[in-house]
């Protein structure tokens, strides 16, 4: 299957010139949401990993769009998908109508941390015979695909600095992976080499526990910072001249423009993900 490929788009900051790698537009926002995970997630499906004969569930937590895309993707391959949700008012309903819509079965759980109601989930799913993807898709093929869409782009453009935002780490650790180490003297890392720059939305810990994991190149070209907004504070005052998640992406561009002076060389800022706020108040 050939790599999904997005448009680089150049916007101005403070009169200084950025790449914007569009990965919102990897979804159409009607069959898929606009989110740059798919196509990885798709080659998990496709991988050994996956028996297409069994039943195969999935956590799906607010601001996420995994139930909505496994849905979708597991009708395409003929996969049984159970969508697993915590039962809150606060989830959105439409989502819920996306799953069921492309035959998925919802299973509704009791509202709890992320870590408790993934342990639930896990006991549940060895009960009823369900296979599981790893958290976060957190999968060598998924680290793999998104490590070759990085090389793809390094191929026809030179950068000094990536700028990405940071959920779990999973979709960052492929790019950053082959950002510092893309070519030959990728060993010679030191203080004038590639640099990222990445907002996390989780603790330090686990974001680099993560990032280590998965050989994310080294730690040191890595600059992590904690977002001055919380989780669930949308920025509805801040605009951003294109389409990107309000969780992570909105507050990594935020972050940019007040950094954007400090950084040496040219930049790179990949978009994971279009609105949040967009996708569910958009009907099919």
């Amino acid at each position: 299957m050939d790599l999904v490929q997005t448009p680089i788009e150049t916007y101005s900051l403070k009169g200084i010139n950025v790449d914007v790698k569009r990965d919102d537009l990897v979804g159409d926002g009607v069959t898929f949401p606009r989110w740059s995970k798919i196509e990885g997630i798709r080659r998990i499906l496709e991988s050994d990993s996956i028996d297409k004969s069994k039943p195969l569930t999935h956590l799906s937590v607010y601001g996420s769009w995994t139930g909505w895309t496994l849905s979708q993707l597991c009708k395409e391959y003929g996969i049984e998908f159970i969508s697993a949700y915590p039962n809150t008012d606060r989830f959105p309903k439409i989502l819920l109508e996306r799953v069921e819509g492309n035959g998925g079965k919802l299973h509704p759980m009791r509202p709890n941390m992320m870590a408790f109601m993934q342990n639930k989930l896990n006991t549940q799913a060895k009960e009823n015979g369900w296979q599981q993807l790893p958290y976060a898709f957190n999968h060598p093929t998924y680290i793999s695909y998104m490590g070759e869409r990085m090389k793809e782009v390094l191929k026809e453009n030179e950068y000094d600095n990536l700028v990405v935002s940071i959920g779990s780490g999973v979709t960052a650790s492929g790019l950053i992976k082959e950002f510092l180490e893309y070519g030959d003297d990728w060993w010679k890392l030191d203080s004038e080499s590639r640099k990222v720059y990445s907002i996390t939305m989780s603790a330090f810990s686990s974001t680099k526990k993560i990032l280590n994991e998965n050989h994310a190149g080294d730690l040191k070209n890595v600059i992590l910072e904690k977002s001055p907004y919380a989780f669930d504070d949308m920025m509805e005052d801040y605009e951003v001249p294109f389409d990107c998640n309000e969780f992570w992406d909105k507050k990594q561009w935020y972050w940019l423009e007040h950094n954007i002076e400090t950084l040496k060389g040219k930049t790179l800022f990949w978009n994971i993900g279009g609105s949040y706020l967009k996708s569910i108040n958009e009907k099919k």
